[in-house]
């Protein structure tokens, strides 16, 4: 059972180097990107302080600004043609885990049988008596994140990408550096390529 909860600090640790994060994105095949030649970035979501740090904020949107940039795209605060909506929330799952002791059960005797018939001598197990093993059940209550970054164009209201990346939450402050490697990971599902440096 998923649960959304809202934590009370801004702890929302998006994307650490620790965490296994799994990247998707999708987006509307009839859409010619390169009509499009610049972006801005809409108002953020107050809802996404709630889960995210102020720097992991500041990294987030430099990083999304760089990639863009890469991909030919020019920043323009007014009138872009492509508009950048992020948005995150954090839920809490849970997981069950079973431990069985097995030397504590019972290990009944081992019967052995023999028999003769017309084909040879046959021997067989008959019977290895072992009793209900006692476990114990574990539960682990863990955060998910997830962050989902939309590119809309402007005119037609719609968006044409969507990027969506989903993971277990860590309890250390991502870097810079890691921000930024794995919204890269993301936008390497855009269908716009890189720019070549000259």
């Amino acid at each position: 059972m998923k649960k959304i909860i809202i934590p009370t600090l801004l702890t929302f640790i998006f994307l650490a180097s620790c965490s296994s994060w799994k990247y998707s994105a999708e987006y509307d095949h009839k859409t010619d990107f390169s009509q499009y030649k610049t972006f801005g970035l809409l108002n953020w979501d107050p809802q996404n302080d709630k889960v995210i740090s102020p720097q992991t904020k500041k990294y987030m949107l430099m990083a999304i600004k760089d990639e863009l940039e890469a991909r030919g795209y020019t920043y323009q605060e007014n009138g872009a043609d492509l508009q950048v909506s992020v948005f995150a929330i954090v839920q809490q799952e849970t997981n069950y885990a079973a431990y069985q002791d097995h030397y504590a059960g019972y290990y009944g005797p081992v019967g052995v049988g023999v028999g003769v018939g017309s084909g040879g001598v046959g021997v067989g197990v008959v019977g290895y008596g072992f009793g209900t093993y006692p476990y114990t059940v574990y539960k682990n209550d863990y955060d998910v994140g997830t962050v989902v970054i939309d590119l809309l164009d402007s005119k037609k209201k719609l968006i044409v990408w969507q990027g969506v990346a989903n993971g277990k939450l860590s309890n250390e402050e991502a870097s810079e550096e890691s921000v930024r490697r794995r919204i890269g990971w993301l936008f390497d599902k855009m269908p716009v390529k890189k720019v070549k440096k000259k």
